[in-house]
């Protein structure tokens, strides 16, 4: 990652692709999926991702009201 934060590398990929679990993400930035879960979660509580749990995991897309 250059000079972006790792919240601001989440948000592009999710407006990229519009359904993300944390160990998709995690491969894509190159860093592990606890980090990652940390970061999801963070931008969950904040109100910009909003969370699905599907089977076992969970799916994280973009808050509608932040598009």
């Amino acid at each position: 990652m250059s000079k972006q934060t790792m919240g601001q590398v989440i948000r592009f990929l999710l407006e990229k692709e519009s359904l993300l679990t944390s160990g998709d993400i995690a491969k894509r930035v190159k860093k592990d999926k606890a980090r990652v879960s940390g970061y999801l979660e963070a931008m969950a509580d904040y109100g910009k991702v909003s969370v699905k749990k599907v089977g076992n995991g969970k799916v994280y897309f973009l808050n509608k009201q932040m598009k």
